[in-house]
């Protein structure tokens, strides 16, 4: 992750120790409860993660985090073992606040065409609903806590 904004933030707040998500799936404990549908996250994750190395196979840091994640334990190896290969697709993602509590937000993907292999990643929630209440709810905490 590259950047992120105050909601973001706020919604990811406790993996502050790693802002690569690769890591933060399969190497915090507390991304199995957070990500209510934690092995279609990893599993599309690794597929995402494949489809980065197929690109740019040299890429130091890809080769790093594939090797931190194969060294860790087996759930990854495994997947990795599968070669799926895809890009990110426009999903739902449900999330296990601490503060917020169940969160749907839809996420969609847009590359950066001009830093080929970035990607802008949108999370929007339904008007009206629980979620969007719930992103509110972020981004009021978030406010809270940078007031001085």
């Amino acid at each position: 992750m590259l950047a992120s904004n105050a909601i973001a933030d706020a919604l990811f707040h406790d993996w502050a120790h790693s802002r690569n998500l690769m890591h933060v799936v399969f190497t915090d404990p507390a991304a199995r409860t957070f990500y209510r549908d934690w092995h279609e996250v990893a599993r599309n994750s690794v597929a995402g993660f494949r489809l980065g190395h197929g690109e740019a196979p040299g890429d130091p840091r890809i080769r790093r985090v594939l090797a931190d994640l194969l060294a860790d334990g087996p759930e990854f190896a495994e997947l990795w073992a599968r070669h799926d290969a895809r890009g990110k697709a426009l999903e739902r993602k449900r999330f296990r606040h601490r503060e917020a509590g169940d969160v749907t937000l839809t996420m969609q993907t847009f590359d950066v065409r001009s830093s080929p292999g970035q990607e802008l990643v949108v999370y929007h929630a339904e008007p009206g609903s629980a979620s969007a209440g719930a992103l509110a709810l972020l981004g009021a905490l978030s406010a809270t806590a940078r007031q001085p």
